[in-house]
């Protein structure tokens, strides 16, 4: 290929991924118009600018979902880093130590990935009941870090399967143990995966929907995905939805991901890649 046809298709590729990331960002700027504009505002002219400003549409989602809001953040900080402390672990057993049935015992954990999620929501469920846990953000923790960690297990063995055994062992002849190993060697240099695990486990607890609508009852104890929709509902119910209000508590629930992406998306990315590099 001359060139000047290489040029030529590079410029038609940038057009066209300028066209795609364009359409891209139209919902997210019609979601951030329509949370300034009052129902008069979004009936009368659903595309035009604000005007005025309703400022007050952010007041009044922000008092009703905050103490949502906290509720997310506490109970995914909790489960994403319980995530990456087994997924560090259970890498670091998977990619270093020997075992009987090592390999097997990796294979069936991996197979725990085949299964589609809705179909271990009711026996999920049923354990909770059982265990007195309906209702409790434990609720919440226990069944996200018991299927998160699968994945984030897999990423770390890959991971420090390439990080040289020679390490290890220059390390344990020096008295260092396992668990010294793990936590000073292993661990330090697997920071941009272990960033990847935390990162999309961040964001899949976050987004997560249909079990907290099942496990948790209380308003007080939920999460904002579902209190956003509670919130819609009853506005529905009502006949007198302030759509205004409503799209501004959806761009409040958005904040958090917004920041985690900003500044983590130069690790997230190095984990992502650093398999390609390695080997």
């Amino acid at each position: 290929m001359s060139k000047k046809k290489q040029r030529r298709f590079e410029i038609i590729v940038t057009v066209i991924a300028v066209i795609f990331l364009v359409l891209a960002f139209v919902p997210i700027l019609t979601m951030l118009l329509l949370s300034f504009k009052s129902n008069a505002q979004i009936y009368g002219d659903f595309f035009s600018l604000p005007h005025p400003v309703q400022w007050s549409n952010y007041n009044t989602a922000i008092g009703m979902l905050i103490p949502n809001m906290i509720n997310s953040l506490l109970v995914v900080a909790i489960a994403t880093i319980i995530t990456a402390v087994l997924s560090a672990l259970g890498g670091y057993v998977f990619a270093q130590m020997r075992f009987p049935g090592k390999n097997v015992l990796f294979l069936m954990i991996l197979a725990l990935m085949m299964v589609p999620g809705v179909l271990t929501l009711t026996p999920q469920y049923a354990l909770i009941q059982d265990l007195k846990l309906y209702n409790t953000w434990w609720a919440l923790i226990f069944p996200w870090v018991s299927g998160g960690q699968v994945f984030g297990i897999y990423l770390c063995r890959t991971f420090m399967e390439n990080i040289p055994k020679e390490l290890f062992e220059s390390a344990k002849m020096d008295g260092c143990t396992e668990l010294k190993a793990m936590t000073r060697i292993a661990v330090p240099l697997s920071k941009s995966i272990l960033a990847t695990v935390v990162v999309m486990k961040m964001i899949d607890y976050y987004n997560d929907f249909i079990w907290p609508l099942m496990s948790v009852e209380s308003n007080s104890k939920q999460v904002i995905t579902v209190a956003i929709r509670v919130l819609q509902s009853a506005a529905g119910a009502t006949g007198n939805a302030d759509l205004g209000s409503l799209t501004a508590g959806f761009v409040f629930a958005t904040i958090p991901l917004f920041i985690l992406f900003i500044f983590t998306s130069r690790l997230y990315m190095e984990g992502l890649t650093s398999g390609a590099v390695k080997g």
